[in-house]
């Protein structure tokens, strides 16, 4: 659905991220837009929050996607008496998937304690992707992410961090 938005970007940013990633978004009142929403102008954005103005306009924080991701998950083929067949192997769950990466750096590791020591790159995406947290999915067995062509495992999912999006925590795969 077409809908009119004034884009900005966010002034009071002193970093990289800030100034090239964090734009601020104003829709009418009437939109459709709701938080974790991908609005496509002539980049993607995800709506990380919104917020009404006294005019009731909808004033969001947008964040710029930078890649496309695929979603892989292990599959076992086991014959009748539940005895693995084969090797395992990747197969493609989702693929297309529009989202922001962000390699992880030692300031990042100060600043967020949540980040686990082996992740090497965090991802904001929609919660209508099937990634599969690696409790929920065999502990052995985490999704695998295709991301700029190198292949990382799934290692934490946090639902709750944006509202109607996830976040990805991804170290290397060597499986």
């Amino acid at each position: 659905m077409e809908e009119n938005v004034i884009l900005s970007r966010e002034t009071k940013a002193t970093t990289v991220m800030g100034k090239e990633y964090v734009y601020n978004g104003l829709f009418a009142p009437t939109s459709v837009v709701q938080l974790g929403d991908i609005v496509q102008t002539d980049a993607s954005f995800l709506v990380l929050t919104m917020r009404p103005t006294v005019d009731r306009d909808k004033y969001c924080s947008l964040l710029k996607s930078n890649t496309i991701i695929e979603v892989q998950r292990q599959t076992q083929a086991y014959d009748d008496n539940y005895n693995p067949i084969g090797s395992q192997q990747f197969v493609t769950v989702v693929s297309d998937v529009i989202c922001f990466a962000q390699f992880v750096t030692a300031d990042m590791r100060q600043s967020d304690p949540g980040l686990l020591p082996t992740t090497e790159y965090v991802l904001v995406l929609q919660t209508s992707v099937d990634v599969k947290r690696a409790q929920d999915n065999n502990p052995k067995a985490p999704d695998r992410i295709i991301l700029d062509g190198r292949a990382f495992k799934v290692d934490a999912v946090d639902g709750i961090k944006y509202p109607n999006l996830l976040h990805v925590q991804l170290s290397e795969d060597t499986r």
